[in-house]
C-alpha cells in the first residue's frame, strides 16, 4: 500500500477504510477482514457510535498476528459538541477508551461551525 510521507517522517497509507455508517454488529468483523486483506488506516469518529466495536476488531487483528499497532494508521474525530476546551480530553479519553488505544495517529474536529462566520473562511 502507498503512503504519504509527512513532515515529521510518520507514515499515513493513501487509502483507508471509513467505519461511518457501519452498524456496531458488523464492524468487528468489518475492521478484522480489512485488516486481513492489507487496509492499515481505519478511519473513526465518535459520532458513528461504533468505536467500541471497531476497537473490538482492532484487538481481534492484532491478537491474531495480522499486523502491529505501529503499523496502523487510526483516526478519530472530535464531535462539535466537545470543542470546549474541557470538553476535548474527556472525549479524546473517550475515545480511546471505547478504541482500546492507548493513542491515536490523528485526531481531527469533525466539523467546525463558527457563529457569524462562513464556511470557506480562512481565519
Amino acid at each position: 500500500m502507498k503512503h504519504i510521507q509527512l513532515y515529521n517522517d510518520d507514515q499515513l497509507p493513501m487509502m483507508g477504510l471509513g467505519l461511518w455508517k457501519i452498524p456496531g454488529a458488523n464492524a468487528p468483523n468489518a475492521v478484522h477482514e480489512a485488516i486481513g486483506v492489507g487496509y492499515r488506516h481505519l478511519d473513526s469518529a465518535c459520532d458513528y457510535g461504533n468505536e467500541t466495536e471497531v476497537g473490538q476488531g482492532i484487538s481481534r487483528a492484532l491478537s491474531d498476528g495480522l499486523c502491529r499497532r505501529e503499523e496502523l494508521w487510526v483516526t478519530s474525530k472530535l464531535w462539535n459538541t466537545y470543542h470546549r476546551r474541557e470538553h476535548v480530553r474527556p472525549a479524546l479519553e473517550r475515545t480511546l477508551l471505547d478504541l482500546g488505544l492507548d493513542h491515536l495517529d490523528l485526531y481531527l474536529i469533525h466539523f467546525l461551525l463558527l457563529e457569524g462566520i462562513p464556511m470557506g473562511y480562512h481565519l
